[in-house]
């Protein structure tokens, strides 16, 4: 018997739709019956999925039917409109930046200043400046040796985002006159190119006062958004900023050397070219800073110290035993009456012109030698500090002194040793002084005479705590002197509390934070863990020099704005360190003593000098860096007109040359021959 299977399937699938009259018929009543069966399960597939596919077609038709009438709505009903807007322009503020203050000396000489030139700069026809340079090939590939670059290095400096969208981009700055001629005369041939008037940062005085000065360079990112906070909003800021404070009193006094800058107000296309310029504002100049520092003084600090330097090097400085390292050195001079800071030489410098418009690899390269060498870049006068030596003296003399640990008549027996516990000292240069009280010990710089004064205060430190140390706070040594500089290392004073941090920071250097009886000897005449630089020494002098008040170091004397309003920088007072006239007369001697009496440390270096008109006192300072390296040496004094309260305090430091008689003392003797000569320039504010 044949098995027959029902008609229209096979293998148990449905068969195919039938698409004629009579099929979409029977469609259409499956459709409108849906519960209705015919057979097998299978056959009610069918009838579903068509009515998917009819919902689908409905929905598709629809909004096709939507979209054709909202294009229509567009291009017919809308049309008017939008063309109405596609030829209108807008207008954008455009931020036009100040020229900058000038940095002058006291005398009014300047230091920094913004001078004009000649910059050929190019259009940007487009807000995106990365397509600018797409705009005209030709007209860069002709501007380009005409300018003296190259066309990847005008590209560069077109699609620079230091330059806001809508504002020229210089590509050549000082062009000679020659070349402006030819770029006027051959307009048409370099569409988008112009020659403008430019402000750009000049150093007159070139290395002079290099690190103090500073330089000015590109807005850095970290920069741009320390001043962008809202209370800078005013100055102006943008990350288009092209010249901002570096280093020095340039990066010190940005925000008064900035000005407030002014606005163009620029009309564009909706292409985003420019049409035109619509109105202007002009920018505000910053303010001059008026420097204490004297321009001739600071010369001659500076070549005094190169010449010395140079000659150390060579062997040729009486009694220094021949030829030294010394790599580099530093000279503060300031005005013990009120801190005004009227001279601060660091050697080697570098000039400030190499920064402008950008430092050359090259020269870079040059100012960052290995870490070993000499930095021209750091400022040896307030950034480095080294063991000062016996120029500390001047603090634990005080302490002793005004703690009744001593009286001026105490007398100490330098045998030219000292003992403590197993380990024996020796005076510097292994001399044996006697019996001497403290205006000799100062005098003659007796070692013993001060390790015996470490070792009694510390004995008393119950009584009296770390006196010594606390005087040299009082003094500045190793506390932030409140300099108008950045990047001033505020030194150390070794002290228990020091060695705990030390060991804290670093346990490997510093495996223990113990501090020991000898610790404190070795502190008593600047050496240990003691750092001080020039500007702490020479501070703690002058406050020595006025009677006891310290102020604040000052580089700055005023500011001065482009209508001549002047504000005064006001000297202020740091701190008092107490001295009764008795202890003050016997260490006074003492420092007198050792510039002036034939016993002295430093005498040779003064023989000559008009002690009969001009009172001058001062202290010498070995100091031991390492055994194998020559020792850091060290000179600081004070003094002026007789009859009068003196004038100027005076640090030098020289780093590997030896005993401080010698390696310092000379550069002070020079300075003071400067001053006595020429004294300082009457401060001129304009």
């Amino acid at each position: 018997m044949r098995l027959r299977l029902p008609r229209g399937r096979l293998r148990g699938r449905p068969s195919p739709p039938r698409f004629g009259t009579r099929g979409s018929w029977r469609l259409l009543r499956r459709i409108k019956a849906p519960g209705r069966t015919t057979g097998a399960p299978a056959d009610r597939r069918g009838p579903r999925l068509g009515l998917r596919l009819s919902v689908v077609t409905v929905v598709v038709v629809g909004l096709f039917a939507v979209m054709l009438l909202r294009l229509w709505s567009i291009q017919v009903i809308g049309a008017p409109a939008a063309r109405s807007r596609a030829l209108q322009t807008v207008t954008v503020d455009v931020p036009v930046q100040p020229p900058r203050g000038s940095i002058d000396a006291r005398g009014g000489q300047p230091f920094a200043e913004d001078v004009a030139e000649e910059v050929v700069t190019l259009s940007c026809p487009s807000s995106d400046r990365q397509f600018c340079p797409s705009q005209d090939r030709a007209v860069i590939e002709r501007l380009a040796p005409l300018v003296g670059k190259s066309v990847a290095e005008i590209d560069a400096e077109v699609q620079s985002n230091q330059i806001g969208p809508f504002v020229p981009a210089p590509v050549a700055v000082g062009v000679p006159y020659s070349t402006v001629a030819y770029l006027a005369e051959h307009a048409s041939e370099f569409p988008g190119v112009s020659v403008e008037k430019t402000y750009v940062r000049a150093y007159p005085q070139h290395a002079l006062a290099s690190q103090v000065i500073g330089y000015v360079g590109s807005i850095t990112a970290p920069e741009y958004a320390r001043f962008s906070a809202p209370r800078y909003a005013s100055y102006g800021y943008t990350e288009q900023d092209t010249q901002f404070g570096q280093s020095g009193l340039e990066q010190q006094y940005e925000l008064a050397l900035h000005g407030k800058p002014g606005v163009s107000r620029v009309e564009v296309s909706p292409t985003g070219a420019e049409v035109g310029t619509l109105s202007s504002t002009p920018p505000t100049p910053g303010d001059t800073v008026v420097l204490n520092l004297d321009a001739g003084l600071e010369r001659a600090v500076t070549s005094d110290l190169a010449s010395h330097i140079a000659a150390l090097r060579a062997g040729t400085v009486p009694g220094s035993g021949g030829p030294v390292p010394a790599p580099w050195g530093a000279a503060v001079v300031i005005d013990p009456r009120n801190g005004h800071v009227l001279a601060m030489a660091s050697y080697p410098g570098y000039d400030d012109n190499l920064w402008v418009p950008a430092i050359s690899e090259k020269a870079y390269r040059e100012l960052t030698p290995p870490p070993s060498d000499p930095q021209p870049l750091i400022d040896y006068a307030v950034e480095d500090g080294n063991p000062p030596g016996s120029v500390f003296k001047l603090a634990t003399a005080t302490a002793v002194l005004q703690d009744g640990i001593i009286t001026p008549q105490t007398i100490i027996d330098d045998t030219g040793t000292f003992t403590l516990g197993t380990t024996v000292l020796h005076d510097a240069a292994g001399e044996v002084l006697g019996p001497v009280d403290v205006t000799q010990a100062i005098t003659e710089s007796s070692d013993v005479f001060f390790y015996t004064m470490g070792e009694w205060a510390w004995n008393d430190r119950a009584r009296f705590g770390m006196t010594i140390q606390k005087t040299a706070a009082a003094y500045g040594l190793g506390v932030p002197s409140g300099i108008d500089l950045p990047n001033v290392s505020p030194g150390q004073v070794d002290s228990p509390q020091l060695r705990e941090l030390l060991h804290a920071e670093d346990p490997q250097a510093y495996p223990s934070a113990a501090y020991y009886p000898g610790d404190n000897v070795e502190m008593a005449f600047g050496q240990g863990e003691t750092l001080l630089t020039p500007l702490e020494v020479a501070n703690a002098y002058a406050t020595f020099a006025n009677g006891g008040t310290r102020y604040a170091p000052e580089m700055a004397a005023a500011l001065v704005s482009p209508e001549g309003r002047v504000q005064r920088i006001k000297p202020r007072v740091m701190d008092h360190v107490a001295i009764s006239p008795a202890n003050y007369q016997a260490m006074l001697q003492g420092f007198e003593g050792a510039v002036q009496q034939p016993n002295g440390t430093a005498y040779g270096s003064w023989v000559g000098f008009n002690f009969s008109k001009w009172l001058v006192a001062g202290k010498t300072g070995t100091a031991t860096i390492t055994h194998t390296s020559q020792p850091t040496a060290w000179f600081a004094c004070f003094g002026g007109p007789k009859g009068q309260p003196p004038r100027y305090a005076v640090a030098v430091e020289v780093n590997q040359a030896g005993y401080g008689a010698n390696g310092a003392a000379p550069v002070a003797r020079a300075i003071f021959n400067y001053l006595y000569s020429h004294g300082v320039a009457p401060l001129r504010l304009h």
